[in-house]
């Protein structure tokens, strides 16, 4: 995706521990002996063999878990396996009902000088009506209204002049994520250690978006050269959105 486009659209352990376990019992068919008043385990040699072939098989057991473990942080189970029952497709549904506020902060980790803020967006949504409250790195303050299917920005004396019309809210979900998960190609999922899940989507532009979950909510979404943190998501509660008084 091209990132004017990008920009324009924001204006969104499981520890396997093993442990080898060897439990040593009597038998009462074993000889034993007093020795200074203590009870001596008298043994064969075909036992003593057997209790060391034990020790490298729990041992052996012990190596197998760890290693599994370790793979375990590094790749996790495997999660959805279709878009329909993924994280993305349910949190899109949240969008659709077109009643919602959510913040994030775009940065650039594609500039060469590590990752840059670009700006950091509340979006408020309210049916075909949307609210874009956007603070640029620099500090200064954009607000964009986007009403009756017309999108207003305010120019250099503040004033509200029409800078879109048409469907500007038709994909509600590219707004939020900064690219359509319905349209695109759902690659696959990954549930790490620590909880947190990672879906994979290839858009029609063969761009690899990843986003990232934990406890089930967006927590950021890395591709084209961008990186959104997401920061707040409200479901509800947004009033219809209205020109400020005066426009």
């Amino acid at each position: 995706m091209d990132k004017k486009i990008f920009i324009t659209i924001a204006a969104v352990c499981i520890m396997l521990t093993g442990c080898g376990s060897k439990n040593d019992t009597s038998s009462a068919d074993n000889d034993s002996r007093v020795a200074g008043g203590a009870v001596t385990k008298v043994t064969t040699q075909e036992e003593d063999t057997a209790a060391e072939e034990s020790k490298t098989e729990d041992s052996k057991a012990e190596e197998e878990d760890s290693k599994a473990s370790d793979e375990g942080e590094a790749q996790g189970p495997t999660g959805a396996d279709s878009y329909e029952h993924s994280l993305t497709a349910a949190f899109a549904d949240q969008l659709n009902t077109r009643n919602f506020s959510v913040t994030y902060a775009q940065n650039d980790i594609d500039s060469g000088e590590g990752m840059q803020l670009q700006y950091e967006e509340t979006l408020e949504v309210n049916g075909t009506g949307g609210h874009q409250t956007i603070i640029n790195a620099d500090g200064s303050i954009n607000e964009v209204y986007i009403v009756d299917g017309a999108c207003y920005s305010a120019d250099e004396n503040g004033e509200l002049q029409i800078t879109a019309m048409g469907n500007v809210m038709g994909d509600i979900c590219s707004m939020v994520f900064g690219f359509s998960p319905a349209e695109s190609e759902f690659k696959g999922a990954e549930t790490y250690s620590d909880g947190t899940v990672q879906e994979t989507f290839v858009d029609e532009t063969n761009v690899t978006f990843v986003c990232t979950y934990a406890d089930g909510k967006l927590t950021s979404c890395d591709g084209a050269g961008y990186l959104r943190d997401y920061k707040g998501f409200t479901e509800g509660g947004v009033d219809e959105i209205k020109l400020p008084e005066g426009n």
